[in-house]
């Protein structure tokens, strides 16, 4: 069940921090600057969106500098055709799209640690998400969309009660 960080490369001194906090955790991660495929292919694209699809989880780190990115909306689109839990990570002062509403917002360590119990939760009630929700059949993508949206309203709802 890894997670992929989705960021812009001017924030990635938060995305290596949310990676750390995840890697203490235990919790596989893909972030493209530890990728060496990454960093010398021409298919960009194709390697991206091969690795979301390999993720259960998609955590964007969205700053006033995301607006310029193209990236990001992309990987957040990829990772929403497949159903991918999807959570934002706000830094700064920045107002956040209204179109990342949908999906839990993180802006402190603690809210990372709220994800990782998320997370951890579904693991251990063995709430469905397969990798296939794209390719499946009717049954399993309706499942995993049903389950991506009950681990985000739980969040949602634990990030307001902020225990």
């Amino acid at each position: 069940m890894p997670v992929f960080i989705s960021y812009r490369h001017m924030d990635r001194p938060q995305a290596m921090a949310i990676n750390s906090q995840l890697m203490q955790a235990n919790i596989k991660t893909y972030l493209d600057v530890l990728d060496p495929e990454s960093q010398t292919t021409d298919d960009i694209t194709g390697v991206i969106t091969r690795n979301i699809t390999e993720c259960t989880h998609l955590l964007a780190v969205v700053s006033e500098k995301t607006a310029l990115s193209w990236w990001v909306p992309f990987e957040i689109g990829e990772a929403t055709i497949s159903n991918r839990r999807i959570c934002s990570f706000k830094t700064g002062p920045t107002q956040l799209p209204a179109y990342l509403d949908k999906w839990p917002k993180l802006s402190t360590p603690a809210d990372v640690d709220f994800f990782i119990d998320a997370y951890r939760s579904e693991g251990t009630i063995k709430r469905s998400m397969t990798l296939d929700s794209v390719t499946g059949n009717q049954s399993t993508r309706s499942a995993n969309k049903t389950n991506a949206e009950m681990f985000h309203e739980g969040l949602k709802n634990r990030i307001r009660r902020g225990f």
